[in-house]
């Protein structure tokens, strides 16, 4: 078996790969790394589910510390990786999971090479746009989500998998075939 993967969930936003991540991880049992962020949750996130909700301070105070294997700026807001929290798992022998943009995902294939394994999901711009709008997103946040589409959309072709999530179901089994392909 190959040393421990890290599966990084990557791909349009409104793409759905937080949920079909956060459902792949638990029945596969992939540990989740979440990632650090400066914005406040939105109404429908828990605390410590899809990110670790932290000020703007802290999180510079981190990155002087060098604590982050990865940074990004997305809108005004800061997003990073700890370095410490991704090797835990894998020092233990475990694979993890961790859903990033392309820039992130990026560094991270840069830095651990074959060990990582990138998971690109993407629906068409429509569906993006009506996603987001039923998740009662503000329209300027939706119109920056589709500004960055095409931009987003061509990372595709540098992933190891590529996911049009149009259905749950054949998502999660596509998901699931490629994960098993390289355990």
């Amino acid at each position: 078996m190959a040393g421990p993967f890290i599966f990084v969930f990557t791909g349009t936003s409104g793409s759905g790969r937080k949920t079909i991540a956060h459902r792949i991880g638990e029945e596969l049992g992939i540990e989740h790394v979440l990632s650090y962020t400066t914005r406040p949750p939105r109404d429908t996130e828990p605390p410590d589910r899809d990110y670790h909700y932290i000020t703007r301070e802290r999180f510079e105070a981190m990155e002087r510390c060098g604590e982050f294997v990865e940074t990004a700026v997305i809108g005004r807001e800061r997003y990073g990786l700890r370095t410490q929290e991704l090797f835990k798992p894998i020092q233990e022998g475990r694979h993890a999971y961790v859903i990033l943009n392309s820039e992130g995902a990026s560094i991270l294939k840069r830095l651990y090479g074959e060990q990582v394994v990138r998971l690109f999901l993407y629906v068409d711009k429509r569906t993006v746009k009506e996603r987001l709008e039923t998740k009662g997103m503000p329209v300027d946040v939706i119109d920056r989500y589709l500004g960055l589409y095409t931009e987003e959309v061509v990372y595709r072709k540098q992933c190891e998998h590529v996911i049009e999530n149009m259905t749950m179901n054949r998502s999660l089994e596509q998901i699931r075939t490629a994960i098993q392909s390289h355990l």
